[in-house]
């Protein structure tokens, strides 16, 4: 058990280390039209408005739909809701009773 832990442990940070280099590299093409160019140069693309580093830059999201949950369905009581015939009124707590208050002295 605690190799799987080891091992799920070093797979999380270099996920995350990936997704870091990952976001410094878009930042960097992003902020750099020549280096964004030579990006293009070496893969040999087209430099167009579907580029990851273009999107990143101007940060696009995409219109994805929700799946909607059906609603459950609505149970109405129609009776009346009881109503108490009777009130109770209890005398008012103190917070020292007379007999048990602070002394006098």
């Amino acid at each position: 058990m605690p190799r799987l832990q080891h091992f799920l442990d070093l797979l999380r940070r270099l996920y995350a280390a990936g997704g870091i280099a990952l976001v410094l590299a878009l930042s960097v093409f992003a902020a750099s039209p020549s280096l964004h160019d030579e990006l293009h140069a070496a893969t040999h693309t087209e430099h167009d408005d579907s580029c990851a580093v273009v999107l990143y830059a101007h940060g696009v999201s995409l219109p994805l739909d929700a799946p909607a949950a059906p609603l459950p369905p609505v149970a109405l009581d129609v009776r009346a809701p009881s109503v108490a015939r009777v009130i109770f009124v209890s005398p008012p707590r103190y917070l020292h009773q007379p007999e048990r208050g602070p002394p006098l002295v």
